[in-house]
């Protein structure tokens, strides 16, 4: 009996101090009762659409029945929101008034009595007019008129954000819009008449979204043609009778030119058809067709058209030289036919011919283009040339001989002098190239025109026309027989007014390379 009481009191003591610690602190932890959460929501069924400086939150119902609110937070718990919800519905709800740009989400389900779910973080884009600045119009491959509409034209569309195309015109005093889907490569712009459209493309940024954003309206405004302005165009009181056009953003012309006295630019603008332009003193003016759209001025392209009427001079009636003697006293006829040099021999000392100075006779034998004669330079064969002997001088060292043709000397100008037969009036020249001239060496780089009508050019006195003018094309290859290529010829070029029998036109400047200087043609001429 006894040593059954002694076991029951060794088991007691055990028992205490077994039990007694872990008790104690277990009921730290439980003392208010066990931590409660609430289901966690599934990212995977998430889904946050951005729209404009907002965000769309949408999810389905839950299986938790005690949610009742939902805790949002972003911007480093700077923004804070709750929406009510019901678990047994699906969610759907904004949160507005945000600024554009890219957010961490923390989304939380909470209930009635405080408990709260483990929270779930997710990224969005709030969109807005920055990001709707830099939208662009989709691209138009063609737009043409095609019987009474105007066909647009687009390759296949992959941007998956872009819904259409809005269009927008007036005409008839009416406003027509057309809106061409996405998924549309072709729409047409039906009865249209007008001048002038303009468009912009529709986005939507994210699948599910609502919110329209656009591009910037793009225009377009056709310009009426040259033969429109040929036929409203009355030179003498430098009047324009244009189109009236059957467009609703329709303002009017401007016209810009340069006058060429005081280099002055001048403008003149008409609302209207009809315009006059005073104290007009150019050569051409650039004629713009104007446009407005909601405040918006809009412009063509300028049209440049020339206003003066170029005239060239008879040259049928033109002579240069009458002769050139050699040392042997015969006589080298200055024809119009390479075959008067066939049989000249070497040329040792040339007596010049007042008329010329530094003339090569029978240079370039055996070219495709080598008739090389005076009269070549008003024979109207673009093939036919007159080449001048070069020297030491402005733009060149070498003191260059050829064919017995001396270099210059102390003083001595290099030129040709031209009878026109009559005074004649003149205010332009133009040049004709060598064909065949791979670089710029055969041409003269400056010249200068003179005039005369005193009865005797061998002891005129000669008045200054121009000086140290720098012909168009005299720094570009001429190798294309083509009068187009670049190089090949000058353009005309204005003169200030003459009126002479005599005119005297000078080379001053020319490269080192080579020994001569080439012209095809030249012409003078009279625009009015």
């Amino acid at each position: 009996m006894k040593n059954i009481s002694y076991f029951f009191i060794i088991l007691s003591v055990l028992l205490l101090y077994s039990c007694s610690p872990m008790d104690n602190k277990y009921s730290e932890f439980v003392k208010d009762g066990p931590i409660t959460y609430l289901s966690k929501l599934k990212e995977t069924e998430i889904k946050i659409i951005g729209e404009r400086n907002r965000v769309h939150f949408i999810w389905p119902q839950q299986s938790d029945p005690r949610g009742t609110k939902a805790e949002i937070y972003w911007s480093n718990k700077m923004g804070h929101h709750i929406e009510t919800i019901d678990p047994s519905k699906e969610t759907n709800f904004y949160i507005s008034d945000l600024a554009e740009g890219s957010y961490i989400f923390e989304i939380q389900i909470l209930d009635d009595e405080g408990h709260f779910s483990i929270p779930v973080s997710m990224t969005a884009t709030v969109y807005g007019t920055l990001w709707e600045s830099y939208l662009t119009n989709r691209n138009i491959m063609e737009n043409v008129q095609e019987g009474d509409d105007m066909k647009i034209t687009y390759r296949e569309n992959v941007d998956k954000t872009i819904l259409g195309t809005e269009f927008e015109w007036k005409q008839d005093g009416i406003t027509h819009t057309i809106y061409i889907d996405s998924a549309q490569v072709t729409g047409y712009l039906g009865n249209f008449k007008a001048s002038s459209f303009r468009y912009r493309t529709k986005y939507i940024p994210e699948e599910g979204g609502i919110d329209v954003f656009y591009s910037s309206w793009q225009y377009f405004v056709d310009n009426i043609t040259e033969a429109d302005i040929d036929a409203g165009f009355h030179k003498p009181t430098n009047t324009y009778t244009l189109p009236t056009l059957n467009d609703g953003n329709w303002a009017g012309y401007e016209f810009r030119w340069t006058d060429i006295t005081t280099g002055e630019a001048k403008s003149h603008s008409v609302m209207g058809s009809v315009a006059t332009l005073t104290g007009y003193n150019a050569l051409a003016v650039n004629i713009i067709t104007l446009f407005v759209f909601d405040d918006v001025p809009i412009s063509t392209m300028a049209i440049e058209y020339g206003t003066v009427r170029y005239m060239d001079l008879d040259r049928s009636d033109w002579y240069i030289a009458p002769e050139t003697r050699v040392a042997d006293g015969s006589e080298i006829r200055m024809g119009e036919n390479n075959a008067d040099f066939n049989t000249t021999a070497l040329i040792v000392k040339k007596v010049k011919s007042p008329y010329i100075s530094h003339w090569i006779p029978g240079g370039s034998n055996g070219s495709a283009d080598a008739n090389n004669v005076p009269g070549a330079l008003y024979d109207g064969n673009n093939e036919t040339f007159l080449s001048i002997c070069k020297g030491p001088g402005p733009g060149a060292t070498t003191a260059h001989s050829v064919g017995g043709v001396g270099p210059l000397l102390a003083g001595e100008e290099i030129y040709v002098i031209l009878d026109l037969g009559s005074r004649q009036p003149f205010n332009y020249f133009r040049l004709v190239y060598r064909p065949g001239q791979s670089s710029q060496t055969l041409k003269p780089q400056k010249i200068s025109f003179y005039g005369s009508n005193d009865a005797d050019p061998l002891s005129a006195t000669w008045h200054e026309i121009q000086k140290g003018i720098a012909p168009p094309g005299s720094g570009d290859p001429s190798n294309n027989a083509n009068l187009n290529h670049i190089g090949r010829i000058s353009g005309n070029v204005i003169l200030p007014e003459s009126n002479y029998r005599w005119v005297k036109m000078t080379y001053d400047e020319w490269t080192d390379s080579s020994n001569s200087m080439q012209l095809s043609e030249l012409y003078l001429g009279y625009y009015y």
